[in-house]
């Protein structure tokens, strides 16, 4: 029987270099706050293209704010963010593979 008494693979964690405090969360909920006020005058002020555009830049601003502070993706390897990339690629496909399905169609119906 082989005594295992070599400990070289195994990695403790060393409190004062790894870690690396939490982020201000009253800032991220402050800058939320105000993106989600943003998008809603947005919405009544600008032309409806300029607004839709503007909505979804500001989602994808507060969506980068939440993943990288409450969740903290920051601080994670590569190897998750190469597998949320993924994510939100299939997402992309799925929309753009199921649009034409969704989509208005022009279809001639005779009232009764």
């Amino acid at each position: 029987m082989e005594n295992i008494d070599n400990n070289d693979n195994i990695v403790i964690p060393d409190a004062e270099h790894d870690y690396h405090g939490h982020p201000n969360y009253m800032k991220v909920f402050v800058s939320l706050l105000i993106l989600f006020s943003i998008s809603l005058v947005v919405g009544f002020m600008f032309s409806p293209f300029l607004a839709i555009t503007l909505i979804f830049v500001t989602a994808f601003w507060k969506m980068s704010l939440v993943v990288k502070n409450f969740m903290h993706l920051k601080y994670e390897p590569v190897l998750v963010w190469i597998a949320v990339l993924a994510v939100i690629f299939i997402l992309i496909a799925f929309f753009f593979g199921i649009y034409p399905d969704i989509t208005a169609v022009h279809r001639e119906v005779t009232p009764p």
